[in-house]
């Protein structure tokens, strides 16, 4: 799948977590047992929860949390998805057709420090639990591959975008992409007050993403 939209990340997100409306009965349990879980294993970790200890914190019987997950893995691969499915709105606005591909690129980066951020999972999985990537890395290599191959293609649109019509190397647009990437496993110190030095969290963002963009070019070859 070669994601070129919003669109078509959302509606993999969505199908990810499943039905979560609290407004029917499995949609509530369901949700339930994932907002349990994720502050579980922020204040645990994934390794100290366990299926029972979901199963208390949502008010349920251990036997319903399988009728909805297989294994405490699903339960954390759910819950990734559902936190930045929340956090989604970060990105309203980049698929505009007025937007330029430049400013397009700008959002993007800005929105990825901000959902990691402001994700308490979503940082704890990125820095500070090396079980929880291991887990989904051992167990779920495909569907972690995949999500590679997904993100890299969305970022190579922006990317090839803001540069058009010059053209990277394939190394040239791998290494953005590696930069890029890098830059939500540094979000979680975005968190750290004294390190943003009186900048609020959004300034900081906004700051690393003009840093990143307006140094976004193809490199003369004719110098090489």
């Amino acid at each position: 799948m070669n994601f070129e939209t919003l669109d078509e990340i959302r509606a993999v997100l969505v199908d990810a977590v499943g039905d979560i409306d609290p407004e029917s009965s499995k949609g509530k349990k369901r949700l339930k047992i994932v907002e349990a879980a994720i502050g579980l294993f922020v204040a645990h970790g994934y390794r100290k929860t366990s299926i029972d200890d979901i199963a208390r914190a949502a008010g349920i019987a251990k036997g319903t949390v399988y009728l909805y997950f297989a294994t405490k893995l699903d339960v954390l691969y759910v819950a990734c998805a559902h936190e930045k499915l929340r956090l989604f709105a970060l990105l309203d606005g980049i698929d505009a057709p007025t937007l330029a591909p430049r400013e397009r690129l700008r959002q993007w980066v800005r929105a990825s420090i901000l959902m990691v951020a402001a994700s308490p999972l979503l940082t704890r999985a990125s820095a500070g639990d090396p079980d929880m990537l291991a887990a989904l890395l051992e167990a779920m290599p495909e569907r972690v591959d995949q999500a590679l191959a997904d993100a890299r293609s969305f970022i190579g649109h922006l990317l090839d975008a803001a540069v058009a019509p010059a053209q990277w190397t394939d190394e040239e647009r791998h290494a953005r992409f590696v930069a890029l990437q890098a830059l939500t496993r540094f979000a979680p110190l975005v968190r750290d007050d004294p390190l943003r030095q009186g900048l609020t969290i959004e300034q900081f963002a906004d700051v690393v993403a003009d840093i990143f963009v307006d140094g976004m070019r193809v490199p003369d070859r004719s110098r090489a």
